[in-house]
């Protein structure tokens, strides 16, 4: 694996920070093209960016820090180094949408075709930054006899947890999982009967992918409860509010109200 991609001097580019950016700005970039289809103006698309950008940023880590704060506690300096990777997605994308909510109302625009915007885009963003995990060795799997298991080298979190094992290597099943949710939403944004219909599915397909991805996923056994991970159980609850809202809207479609 490459932690590293290369050195410019003393500076050191991380190959987990380099794919976060580069997810950053092609999700910026499709985001525009279907705000520009939605009538939607793109000085508000990019205003509205910097504050998500910073929501998910400060959302994932302090939800990631906060699950391995025995980790931190003694070194708190750690907590900023965001660019060797360590972000919970689940808390970046929870502060993301509360500040898109509070930029939709700001900026007068319908909070659902926002949010069917940012669906899709959330997708291909999280599949790249999947890169940057893998390259960095961390969100790995549990070991396995499968041919594509994976042993990550010294001084990766994979191996430090499973030295010279073959692993499940999640961050790939998220990568394929995630880039079939950005097609599978993109198109149906194309053909959609309402506002809210392609974020209510996102939740769904995301929560879906993200409960059975948890089985081959390392967790700390301390942190299950009644056989599942925080993972699954927040999905297990995404994909109830995901299908309690899909039904409430295409209820509200049909009767027209």
């Amino acid at each position: 694996m490459y932690p590293i991609l290369f050195k410019i001097g003393p500076f050191a580019v991380h190959a987990y920070g380099f794919m976060v950016a580069i997810a950053f700005i092609v999700g910026i970039m499709i985001a525009l093209y279907l705000a520009r289809r939605e009538g939607i103006a793109s000085e508000a698309i990019l205003d509205m960016a910097i504050y998500v950008i910073i929501a998910a940023i400060v959302g994932a880590r302090l939800m990631y820090v906060i699950g391995e704060w025995q980790s931190y506690r003694d070194n708190l300096i750690e907590i900023f180094m965001v660019q060797k990777g360590g972000l919970a997605f689940l808390g970046g994308l929870i502060l993301a949408i509360i500040v898109v909510i509070w930029q939709a109302k700001m900026k007068k625009i319908p909070l659902l075709k926002l949010l069917d915007i940012g669906t899709p885009v959330t997708a291909l963003g999280y599949a790249i930054a999947r890169i940057g995990c893998f390259l960095n060795g961390c969100c790995f799997g549990h070991p396995t006899k499968l041919p594509w298991g994976v042993v990550f080298p010294p001084g990766s979190l994979a191996y430090f947890q499973y030295p010279d094992t073959p692993i499940h290597p999640t961050q790939l099943y998220a990568l394929c999982s995630m880039l079939i949710v950005f097609v599978l939403t993109l198109n149906l944004w194309k053909h959609k009967k309402y506002d809210g219909q392609v974020f209510f599915w996102g939740l769904i397909l995301y929560a879906t992918y993200r409960f059975i991805v948890e089985f081959f996923r390392y967790c700390p056994a301390e942190l299950y409860w009644l056989g599942l991970n925080p993972g699954q159980i927040i999905s297990l609850l995404m994909f109830v509010g995901g299908v309690v809202g899909l039904s409430l809207m295409h209820k509200r479609f049909q009767t027209g109200v």
